[in-house]
């Protein structure tokens, strides 16, 4: 495809809407063609989906996993597949990786039934860099406890601010065993595939995080 897919993954509280977001003001700023999707959402149905998947409400591991794809496909056919044929840059808060990682590693489900979903939602459709935010789970969930409302830009070029605490926490408060787990899920896919990986150490400035993410793409994105 024509655009440039990138997307962001890590744990609770690495900072990966933020740095979206970053990324996705400083792209406008440029004059670049690009859109920001989140996972679960971004579409009528997406949206839906993200309101039970992010509560409290009774879901067996396995519903969880087929809720998170039947997403996907959504966001895929309408929006990121569009968005790269017309050759945007679409950046991804999530993607196939945290499906990986959390029902995957985390729920303890079939990694090799994970697999096959993600490629059935996705189409085939893979990120051309993806940015891994890596920071230990007590400090990321230090962090949540303590958030504090950003400003990211939007879809639409306006200012909102993450719905953290609209949402339930679903993921937040499981065990710590848990969370161990997903940033392992992480660490092995990076690991497995280091070339389109990029490993980010998140424990430092959100400043210092966007800088060496932005190192990575002058050459994607063709910058001199």
């Amino acid at each position: 495809m024509a655009g440039l897919f990138i997307a962001f993954e890590g744990g609770e509280g690495a900072g990966k809407t933020t740095q979206a977001g970053l990324l996705h003001e400083r792209l406008r700023q440029l004059e670049i063609p690009c859109d920001m999707v989140r996972e679960p959402g971004g579409t009528e149905l997406g949206e839906y989906l993200r309101d039970y998947l992010k509560s409290d409400r009774p879901l067996s591991p396995e519903a969880e996993l087929l809720l998170f794809e039947a997403a996907r496909v959504e966001l895929i056919v309408n929006r990121v597949k569009p968005s790269l044929e017309s050759g945007r840059v679409v950046i991804a808060d999530r993607y196939s990786g945290s499906t990986v990682a959390y029902q995957g590693h985390g729920r303890g489900l079939d990694l090799s039934s994970v697999d096959t979903l993600n490629r059935f939602a996705t189409f085939g459709i893979r990120p051309n860099i993806i940015f891994l935010l890596d920071l230990d789970p007590v400090e990321g969930l230090k962090r949540i406890e303590g958030y504090q409302l950003e400003f990211v830009s939007n879809l639409t070029g306006d200012l909102y601010t993450p719905d953290r605490n609209e949402e339930g926490r679903r993921f937040e408060d499981l065990s710590l065993e848990f969370h161990n787990k997903v940033r392992w899920g992480f660490l092995f896919q990076a690991q497995e595939n280091n070339r389109l990986w990029k490993l980010i150490n998140a424990a430092r400035s959100k400043e210092e995080v966007s800088k060496e993410v932005w190192s990575h793409l002058e050459e994607p994105l063709s910058l001199d």
